[in-house]
C-alpha cells in the first residue's frame, strides 16, 4: 500500500515538472521564435529560467549567425529591397539597399526585419548630421560604414547582419545609404518606392527608390491654377515617380518650354506603385521618348509628356534642388 502511494506521488509530481517545463517551452519559443529543440535545450541548460535562456539563445545565435555569414561571404547577392525612411517633418530622410541571394528571400518577414533595423539606424545617423549654412547635408553610406553602425539592444548592423544570415542561411549584404537632413534650412523631402511594399515592414521598400529635395514658394502669385487640382504632395509623389521611371542624370536648368510636340500625341501615363509591369512600360518608353535629356526639370514630365518637368513644377511652386534615386542590383 505504502510503495503504491509513494509510486502514485512520483507519477504526480513527474507530470506536474513536465507540464511546468512544457508551459516555460511554449512561452520561450513565443517570445524568441527560435525552434523548439533550441529552446528546449536552452531551458535545460539555464534551470528552466526564461531570462537566463532567452539570454543564452541570443548569444547562440549570435555565434551561430557569424560562422555562417563568414562561410557564405562569397556568395552573390543580386536581389534585395530599396527601403527609405522620413522623419514627420519631412527633414531628415534616409534610402538603404540591402542585398540578399534570391527574390524568395527578399519577401522574408526575418528579412524585413533586419531591413527596419538597418533603415531605423540609417534615420537616426541622418538625424545627428548637420545641415550644411544654406544648403543641406547629405551623406553616402558604403557597406563598410553601415556595419559599423549601432542598431537596437546596442549591437552593430554587422551583428544584426550576421543572427539574420543564420536564421535564413543564406547571404545578406549592406550595399549602400543615403543620409539626408534640411533641418533649419527652408527645405522638405519626398519619398517614394516602386513596388510600393504591403508587408507591414516599418518602413516603404520595393525595388526602385527616390528621394526628392525640394523648397516650397512662398510667393502665391507664383502658383498656376493648376495647383487647385492637386496637392503638392501628389504632385511630389509624382515626380519621385519620374525620377523612378526616366532616371535623369542631374536636376537640370528651369527653362520654361513650349508644349512639347511630336509626331504621335502620347497619352498621359499611369503608374501603379504596386504593380511592377508598369515598370516596364515606363522603360519602353523612356528609350523611345522624342526628348533625350539628362536633366530632370529639361525632360517631358512621366504623367503628362505634353509638359516639363520644370513647367509642372513652376506650376506648382516648387524648387527642386536635389534628388536621390536607387535600383536594387544595379552597377
Amino acid at each position: 500500500m505504502l510503495r503504491s502511494l509513494i509510486l502514485a506521488r512520483g507519477i504526480h509530481i513527474s507530470s506536474v515538472n513536465w507540464s511546468s517545463s512544457k508551459a516555460q517551452l511554449l512561452k520561450l519559443r513565443k517570445k524568441t521564435g527560435y525552434p523548439f529543440e533550441s529552446c528546449k535545450k536552452a531551458l535545460q541548460l539555464n534551470d528552466n529560467s526564461l531570462e537566463k535562456s532567452e539570454v543564452w539563445l541570443k548569444e547562440e545565435a549570435q555565434r551561430l549567425g557569424w560562422a555562417k555569414a563568414n562561410k557564405l561571404a562569397n556568395r552573390a547577392t543580386a536581389q534585395g529591397v530599396i527601403a527609405f525612411a522620413i522623419d514627420n517633418q519631412k527633414e531628415v530622410a534616409t534610402m538603404v539597399e540591402v542585398n540578399c541571394e534570391t527574390d524568395f528571400v527578399a519577401r522574408n518577414k526575418c528579412f524585413h526585419s533586419v531591413v527596419d533595423v538597418v533603415t531605423s539606424s540609417c534615420l537616426d545617423f541622418a538625424k545627428q548630421q548637420k545641415a550644411l549654412e544654406n544648403s543641406f547635408s547629405k551623406v553616402n553610406l558604403k557597406s563598410g560604414d553601415l556595419m559599423e553602425l549601432s542598431g537596437a539592444e546596442g549591437k552593430s548592423l554587422a551583428d544584426h547582419v550576421a543572427v539574420t544570415i543564420g536564421n535564413l542561411g543564406e547571404n545578406v549584404t549592406l550595399r549602400r545609404a543615403t543620409c539626408l537632413n534640411t533641418r533649419d534650412t527652408g527645405l522638405n523631402i519626398m519619398g517614394l518606392t516602386h513596388p510600393s511594399n504591403t508587408t507591414g515592414s516599418q518602413f516603404l521598400s520595393g525595388k526602385y527608390g527616390s528621394l526628392l529635395i525640394y523648397r516650397k514658394q512662398q510667393g502665391s502669385e507664383k502658383i498656376n491654377q493648376r495647383s487647385m487640382e492637386s496637392s503638392r504632395d501628389e504632385i511630389l509623389r509624382q515626380m519621385c515617380q519620374h525620377v523612378i521611371g526616366m532616371n535623369p542624370k542631374s536636376v537640370g536648368v528651369l527653362k520654361i518650354h513650349e508644349p512639347i510636340k511630336s509626331e504621335e500625341v502620347m497619352p498621359a501615363k499611369t503608374f501603379n506603385e504596386n504593380d511592377d509591369s508598369s515598370m516596364d512600360s515606363i522603360d519602353e518608353n523612356n528609350s523611345n521618348s522624342t526628348i533625350e535629356e539628362d536633366g530632370m526639370l529639361e525632360q517631358a514630365f512621366l504623367l503628362d509628356p505634353s509638359i516639363t518637368v520644370g513647367q509642372v513644377a513652376t506650376d506648382y511652386g516648387i524648387d527642386v534642388l536635389d534628388f536621390v534615386r536607387y535600383e536594387c542590383g544595379e552597377t
